[in-house]
């Protein structure tokens, strides 16, 4: 942001003042006649000791000739800095107008002018319906006016304010006060006051951490509110400030406000938003309670809304407007000056695109400070909204007080305070017991004069605290900044870590909250571009930004899995325990090949693989891995099965000489409907694809017994050498379930290796369906695919084989991972991958919370409205069903607008629906036909939901035939 500065008689270097040596503060001529003839009562002098001679833009001259770069601009109240040359402009043109300096409360053009800019800087949600009440010039009068208005609109006498709370010095206003010095010596102050806890998260009155202190203190105000025994009557109204500013520049979060909002209309209770100093355009937000897209009874302005000059004004909605003629009244509401520099103020403000700025431009001086006390132990948080923001002072070394909180030390906040002075920065102090920095500079600071802030209030910080001492030897090095994208042990080691998940969880609670369907529709073309505009070379933006990004572009454009029009893959909801479970499998982040990478994750997962191998009744000798999924998991059975084929065959061991002269003879047997990743195998294994044979299946999608036996002998008679049987658990298309006795009967007739692909039906185990999995306890290995029906993020899987001896084809030692000598477990030894995660832990965490019973039951329940679903598609006109569901999964068609190619809408329909975000459908073909796919996963849809999603799709698909 540009400036102009007119300060006389001083030689500017640049924008920033110009400091070859610290500033003198000892008390001049000016100072010493102030302390002479003023009161005691003087405060900003006391701890500002500088007698302005004149001031432009940011920067503010002396008496002495020295320049300073304002962060307090009159404590918020110059949001456009010093003289700003058109606010000047106003008020001159005011003048030449002829209309008085003030007007009491009658009309005039520059009154309705202001009125009408204020309106256009409101929420429109707001301003439809609100009222602008003129107070006397100060903020505490307008708090007074909201006290009374609240009082009686409700005909109740108690107001609620918040610890650390500050409205103003009045009799009322000081009432609501959180600091007890300040208000220590009155007596007769307004009674019927209660305080309530505001979310601080260094210094929780709970002792809780993040966002979760926040969530009890809005438990406790509504626990309050609805006992009977609580002691306190319902307020009249709760008053609070979005960001606290005296009390240490606190910002409430975002749902914090939005849960107080429920609570006072529930309760009937008015509520009351304090933005005297957090208003205007400061905190990166035209209003700080803006963000959490709620809206107040009243709204309580002062300080920058009249552009420099006294003003103060109450909006509140139209509904509460219960006074009567002279109820409130001030003889200097009426200040005509104020109101054209007001309405020039928020002009300029809008016009400029000034909010943003403030968000753009106090994120970088966020991160400065952020910086700065990566290399000092002096500095306990540093929070804040836009170009609101507060440095809280502790003492160095790590002293915590009874609390367990960091010490606050307001000797060192004041002498960091001064110590800013004497190098030409003003800041003010706040705060629990004054241990607060703030910055509070005009909304036109450009990016240099924060520099010059920067370096003022490091140099400030290490002439008064030092350097903290783990940081002497890399302070100006990049190890700093390199050590804040790390989780550290010890003590705040993992402070950083706690604010990413939070934010993240922030972020994509509000994605899901908001989510109605399942892809937002944005056109695949746009958002690749979008993608693409993604810089990924030097950006270096904050961590909080940054997932605030991901929240915006990816996160809302994802497919959402959790709607109910989201059905179209084996591509289940996570359960929450999984979800949790996977925050400590990416934050210790083992690797699972050996003890001394993965000690408690090693005996983890051999317990959840000693336990399926049990629910799986595959014996004694039966042993498993964890895999990415059910394709690795079908790629090493089967690997395995051509190592002990050629083993058994004729000694020969692939692992050291390679594919024997008879590989080309080798032959796999499948159905014609199990998963792609046999032939895959086939051709990673050097076997080539038409060492699958297929055969042909039953109607259900169940593989032809007759049909193998028949084929498995014909092969034979050519020669050739089958040496494994794939059966299915679960066909991907029609959820068909193979005889698997039968298989495991030719199996052992004909001395085939038997790999069942348990992937999508393997779930049944657990439900009252596992006979339909009766011999699968007779496979010699197993794929079982966690992150389908157990409901387990994305990558989980795992191979069971019957004879853990068979790992043995596996096995390779390498002298800095596996010892031949060791003794301690390394499953590496049963594994293709060297790096694998901690997947078990999920499963673990799952089984304990959730449980088994549980899980059958939603498969049971799954099974049963798979039926009903068919049922429902097969009674309408509109659909075809095209095949009787064995599982879990719908085949149908829409066949309701004839005569158009019916094959080509149905495709186009599952196209449609997707990028429009209707529903995301499979598409698969059934006898020739091309056919669209429920997959029924989720247990909580209802029969109602499926009703909706059949309609959406009939009414898309009548849209495109027309």
């Amino acid at each position: 942001m540009s400036n102009v500065f007119d300060l006389e008689d001083i030689k500017l270097a640049s924008n920033v003042p110009v400091v070859h040596e610290l500033y003198d503060l000892t008390p001049d001529e000016l100072l010493l006649s102030q302390e002479h003839y003023e009161s005691e009562v003087r405060s900003y002098p006391r701890r500002l000791p500088l007698a302005i001679k004149k001031a432009s833009g940011v920067l503010v001259e002396d008496s002495r000739g020295q320049v300073f770069l304002d962060c307090l601009a009159g404590a918020g109240t110059l949001a456009l800095g010093y003289n700003h040359p058109e606010i000047n402009q106003a008020i001159i043109d005011q003048l030449n107008q002829g209309l008085p300096y003030q007007t009491l409360d009658m009309t005039t053009p520059a009154k309705d002018k202001f009125i009408k800019e204020v309106m256009n800087f409101l929420p429109e949600e707001f301003a439809a319906n609100a009222r602008i009440q003129f107070c006397g010039p100060s903020g505490a009068d307008a708090v007074e006016a909201a006290i009374k208005l609240a009082k009686q609109t409700t005909g109740r006498n108690i107001m609620a304010a918040f610890h650390g709370a500050y409205h103003g010095m009045t009799n009322g206003t000081m009432a609501m006060m959180g600091n007890l010095n300040t208000k220590a010596r009155r007596q007769g102050l307004m009674a019927d006051v209660h305080f309530l806890p505001f979310p601080y998260r260094l210094r929780c009155p709970f002792g809780l951490k993040g966002d979760e202190g926040a969530k009890q203190s809005i438990r406790y105000i509504e626990r309050m509110l609805s006992d009977d025994e609580s002691g306190v009557q319902k307020p009249a109204a709760i008053i609070v400030e979005p960001v606290q500013g005296e009390g240490g520049v606190i910002p409430a979060p975002a749902f914090w406000l939005r849960e107080l909002r429920r609570i006072t209309k529930e309760h009937g209770i008015l509520l009351i938003f304090d933005e005297i100093q957090c208003g205007i355009g400061k905190t990166g937000y035209r209003f700080a309670f803006e963000e959490s897209g709620v809206t107040p009874d009243i709204l309580c302005l002062s300080k920058a809304v009249g552009g420099g000059l006294p003003m103060s004004i109450l909006v509140f909605d139209k509904s509460i407007d219960t006074w009567r003629p002279g109820e409130h009244t001030g003889t200097f509401r009426g200040n005509q000056l104020a109101m054209a520099t007001g309405a020039k103020a928020l002009e300029i403000i809008r016009r400029d695109g000034l909010v943003e700025h403030a968000r753009k431009a106090g994120q970088y001086l966020r991160e400065g400070l952020e910086r700065i006390a990566g290399y000092t132990d002096c500095i306990g948080e540093v929070r804040g909204k836009g170009l609101m923001l507060g440095v809280e002072i502790v003492k160095p070394g790590g002293k915590k007080n009874k609390f367990g909180e960091p010490e606050a030390d307001p000797e060192l906040t004041l002498n960091i305070q001064r110590a800013a002075l004497e190098r030409g920065l003003i800041v003010e102090k706040g705060g629990r017991q004054g241990s607060v920095i703030r910055f509070l500079p005009p909304l036109i600071i450009s990016y240099e004069q924060i520099d010059f802030a920067l370096d003022a209030i490091s140099k400030a910080i290490l002439a008064t605290a030092g350097m903290a001492k783990e940081a002497e030897a890399t302070v100006g090095s990049e190890q700093e900044q390199w050590r804040s994208y790390f989780i550290h042990t010890g003590e705040g080691g993992a402070d950083s870590f706690e604010a990413a998940l939070n934010k993240s969880t922030q972020v994509l609670k509000q994605v899901f909250e908001t989510t109605d369907a399942p892809y937002s529709g944005l056109e695949p073309e746009v958002l690749k571009q979008r993608i693409n505009e993604i810089k990924l070379d030097d950006q270096q933006l904050p961590l909080e930004t940054v997932i605030e990004q991901a929240g915006e572009l990816i996160a809302k454009n994802s497919i959402m899995v959790q709607h109910p029009n989201c059905i179209a893959h084996l591509h289940t909801p996570p359960l929450l325990p999984a979800v949790a479970a996977e925050s400590f499998i990416c934050s210790l982040n083992q690797s699972m090949d050996s003890w001394d990478q993965a000690s408690a994750a090693t005996y983890v997962e051999q317990k959840v693989i000693d336990w399926l191998c049990g629910v799986y009744n595959l014996g004694s000798q039966s042993d498993g891995i964890f895999t990415s999924g059910g394709t690795q998991s079908n790629q090493m059975g089967l690997l395995l099965a051509r190592d002990w084929a050629a083993d058994t065959m004729s000694g020969h061991n692939i692992q050291k000489n390679g594919l024997p002269e008879y590989a080309g003879k080798l032959r796999i047997l499948c159905s014609k409907k199990s998963h792609f990743t046999v032939q895959k195998t086939a051709s990673l294994m050097g076997l080539g694809e038409h060492a699958v044979v297929c055969v042909d299946n039953n109607q259900d999608g169940t593989i032809k017994l007759p049909s193998l036996i028949s084929t498995v002998e014909s092969l034979k008679q050519e020669g050739l050498l089958p040496f494994a049987l794939v059966g299915t658990a679960g066909t991907t298309d029609h959820g068909a379930i193979d005889d698997l006795n039968a298989l495991a009967d030719i199996a052992k007739q004909h001395k085939l290796w038997l790999h069942v692909d348990g992937a999508y039906g393997g779930a049944l185990i657990l439900s009252r369906h596992k006979t339909r999995l009766n011999g699968i306890e007779r496979a010699d290995s197993l794929s079982v695919d966690f992150h389908k029906l157990f409901y387990q993020p994305i990558s989980c899987g795992a191979v069971l084989l019957k004879d853990k001896t068979n790992f043995k084809y596996l096995l390779h030692h390498a002298d800095y991972l596996n010892r031949e000598d060791d003794l301690l477990p390394n499953l590496v030894d049963k594994s293709i991958a060297t790096t694998k995660r901690f997947d078990a832990l999920k499963v673990l965490m799952t089984m304990q919370c959730v449980g088994t019973q549980a899980l059958g039951s939603m498969y049971d329940h799954l099974l049963s409205q798979t039926q009903s679903v068919a049922d429902l598609v097969n009674q309408s006109a509109d659909f075809e069903l095209l095949a009787s569901p064995s599982l879990s999964t719908v085949l149908f068609r829409h066949i309701g607008c004839e005569p158009v190619d019916v094959d080509q809408l149905n495709k186009q329909l599952r196209l449609e629906a997707l990028v429009k975000g209707v529903a995301v459908l499979g598409e698969t073909v059934v006898d020739g036909k091309v056919a669209l796919k429920f997959t029924i996963l989720n247990p909580c849809l209802t029969m109602a939901d499926f009703e909706s999603l059949l309609n959406q799709i009939n009414q898309l698909a009548r849209s495109l035939a027309s």
